[in-house]
């Protein structure tokens, strides 16, 4: 393809040359910043507001600044029992600990999301090396995901608790019950993360030349020291990126972990959707206080690891 389309018209040329400024430039940075401002507004409106008391939630026209700011609202989510759901704020004193559904929320997507990477990624090398499942099988792989959970959100709700305690009672004499697990729901999670692992992985494992492996294994290693030694490492990177990219699917989900559990495992999106009372409707300022609580995790992951996103995101760029 010809590098003419990338070329500046002699018109834009010759207005550079004389005001001494790239109008173009310009206006590309005019619309980056225009659409950053709109994608971050969202998550300024949640910060902000978790700092408004009560009387400025929903003020019209509304507070673009808290007037006073106050940090009632992280306090509150701490004290407040989210139980007595409908009940005034002033009636529940009963202390209350987030940390809970935090660390449920930690425990299940993060365990779910090495799990699935785990077996993604073993599963993606056979496909693309072995060619399992046929031409069609990698983009059938994604079917599962095409099923609205609301689908399955019931069969799952019955098979969890109903038919495996049944069974397990009726074969090893003893009843098992995935509802209202950590374990139940980690199942769960990697099943339908599972999906989205094989499907990057191939992207990554597919740009790894086989000439590397095939001259390891001409120098007599085995298939799985050639692939922990040579291919693992090259599609680091992509794990990275998978990793994040299924993590925050997990952490995000609501409707599963609100159909599966109930009462002792609990993650932060269903606390999310418990914050209200009967005389104030929606507890906005809690609300947004979780919702914070619910975003710092995936910021700080997401700097953490920014470098490999990056490489992992150019991936196969620069061969091509």
């Amino acid at each position: 393809m010809s590098d003419d389309i990338y070329k500046p018209s002699a018109e834009a040329t010759a207005e550079r040359h004389r005001t001494g400024i790239d109008t173009r430039a310009i206006g590309r940075h005019v619309v980056l910043i225009a659409w950053t401002l709109l994608v971050m507004f969202p998550i300024y409106w949640m910060l902000q507001t978790s700092f408004k008391d009560s009387g400025e939630w929903v003020t019209w026209p509304p507070h673009w600044v808290p007037h006073d700011p106050t940090l009632r609202n992280y306090g509150q989510i701490f004290t407040i029992d989210v139980q007595q759901a409908g009940v005034a704020r002033e009636a529940t004193e009963q202390p209350f600990s987030v940390w809970a559904p935090l660390g449920d929320s930690l425990i299940i997507c993060t365990s779910a999301s090495l799990i699935a990477l785990f077996m993604g990624t073993f599963l993606s090398y056979a496909i693309s090396r072995f060619n399992v499942g046929g031409k069609r099988f990698r983009h059938s792989v994604l079917m599962i995901r095409m099923i609205p959970p609301i689908v399955i959100a019931i069969p799952l709700l019955m098979y969890y608790a109903v038919l495996i305690p049944y069974a397990s009672e009726t074969v090893l004499g003893t009843r098992i019950s995935l509802f209202d697990t950590r374990f139940g729901l980690i199942a769960l999670y990697v099943t339908v993360s599972l999906p989205f692992v094989i499907w990057m992985m191939l992207s990554f494992i597919d740009e790894v030349p086989y000439t590397l492996e095939h001259a390891a294994r001409m120098m007599g290693a085995s298939r799985m020291y050639t692939l922990r030694k040579i291919v693992l490492p090259l599609v680091a990177s992509g794990m990275v990126v998978t990793f994040l990219f299924i993590f925050i699917l997990n952490w995000a989900e609501f409707l599963l972990a609100l159909t599966l559990t109930h009462p002792k495992v609990e993650t932060l999106p269903v606390l999310l959707n418990k914050f209200q009372s009967a005389s104030e409707g929606r507890l906005y300022g809690p609300q947004a206080a979780i919702g914070t609580i619910i975003t710092i995790p995936v910021v700080v992951l997401g700097m953490l690891i920014q470098k490999h996103l990056v490489k992992g995101f150019s991936f196969g760029m620069m061969r091509r």
